[in-house]
């Protein structure tokens, strides 16, 4: 009787690993505010390896940007529409991350960051970074 009692719950366990496998995993949600011309958010913190939806609400006058230079991700999806569709780069270089929400638009940012790292988060329209509109994004290594 113990032996079928043990058994039954090793094989339990097992199960319950194995179920986990392939499992996608719930994406980090997160908003950040646009203003003119700062970020609501000095730091966005996400997890290495997972996915990321980011919420980029414009709050000012003008268009506003997120953007981070040169980052390892995948899974890299915008919903840059409305008005912000538009959004005019002229010669800008192509970012690794980069999206953008007209004056008082709202897009959404999906992406999953491969390496942990800290990064430089800011707004490519003219002047705007320089105006001070920067922040950091914290890429933590969940191993």
């Amino acid at each position: 009787m113990l032996r079928k009692v043990l058994f039954i719950l090793v094989l339990a366990v097992l199960l319950t690993g194995c179920a986990g496998e392939g499992v996608s995993k719930a994406a980090t949600e997160m908003t950040v505010q646009a203003s003119d011309f700062a970020y609501n958010r000095a730091s966005i913190t996400v997890p290495a390896g997972q996915p990321v939806t980011l919420t980029l609400k414009n709050t000012g006058a003008v268009e506003h940007d997120f953007v981070v230079d040169k980052i390892n991700v995948t899974d890299v999806e915008a919903s840059d529409t409305g008005p912000a569709a538009h959004h005019q780069m002229g010669d800008a270089p192509e970012y690794d991350l980069h999206f953008f929400a007209g004056a008082g638009d709202t897009a959404v940012l999906k992406f999953t960051a491969m390496e942990p790292g800290t990064y430089e988060i800011f707004c490519s329209i003219e002047g705007h970074k320089e105006a001070g509109m920067i922040g950091k994004l914290i890429v933590t290594d969940q191993g």
